[in-house]
């Protein structure tokens, strides 16, 4: 891979703010990231399916868990109420364990995916209604 194709990833990633990429074939590993706190920005821009509801979103790719793999119970279920930064989900890359946090107060309106589902960058999870 080129420096002018390593820049132009760079660039793709700053325009649609994605956190990061991992690209891997024989003798080559390329990772790129982004800053954690443009990735938080990108997380709470949703277009709202309706004036209350807004997507909850991952921030990499990888294996959605809606439970912690040492426990039984669901994180957050459907109806569930949720405070601004909560935990309702993670996301796990190899070994790696990241947390799913909740952008905004509110209820979970809907889990959009099953536990154990393969995700990519931002894609939407549940949907939150949020709280008045």
């Amino acid at each position: 891979m080129s420096n002018e194709e390593i820049r132009q990833l760079a660039r793709w990633l700053s325009e649609v703010g994605l956190g990061g990429v991992e690209l891997q074939r024989p003798g080559v590993q390329l990772v790129l990231k982004r800053h954690l706190e443009s990735v938080a920005a990108h997380e709470s821009i949703d277009s709202p399916t309706h004036a209350s509801q807004v997507s909850i979103r991952t921030r990499g790719l990888g294996q959605l868990l809606l439970s912690h793999p040492d426990q039984p119970q669901v994180l957050i279920a459907e109806d569930n109420h949720v405070d601004k930064g909560q935990i309702v989900a993670l996301l796990q890359v190899g070994d790696l364990l990241l947390p799913v946090r909740s952008p905004q107060a509110g209820h979970i309106s809907q889990v959009l995916l099953q536990h154990g589902a393969t995700v990519g960058y931002g894609e939407a999870i549940m949907q939150l209604e949020v709280a008045s």
